[in-house]
């Protein structure tokens, strides 16, 4: 997918469509972690619209969980056991922000 950010929703949401459907088509004859690898690939190129869209407020976490996932991507390529590692670290933090972003404080203690 093209990171131009002049290009508009409408585009990126056609091109979003097309690698998730590409994506869905690779995981029948792929090895198994490349479907993993797809999705994940997935947040990172939403996390895109941000720079698409003056609408959209930036979201801190997810320009972070973005970086993180730039910097080990990778490491489907490489370490099994690392990128299998990496997604239940980033599903801990996403359990960790929703509990910050709509838990209330009382059902928690």
């Amino acid at each position: 997918m093209n990171e131009n950010p002049k290009k508009g929703i409408e585009e990126f949401i056609f091109e979003y469509s097309l690698f998730l459907l590409t994506s869905a088509r690779g995981t029948v004859d792929e090895p198994r972690l490349y479907g993993a690898l797809r999705l994940v690939d997935g947040i990172s190129r939403l996390t895109d619209l941000y720079s698409r869209s003056a609408e959209l407020k930036q979201d801190e976490f997810l320009m972070g969980i973005r970086a993180e996932i730039e910097t080990h991507l990778n490491n489907a390529m490489t370490s099994d056991e690392q990128f299998i590692r990496f997604m239940d670290d980033l599903i801990v933090k996403f359990t960790d922000e929703m509990k910050r972003r709509y838990a209330r404080p009382e059902k928690w203690s």
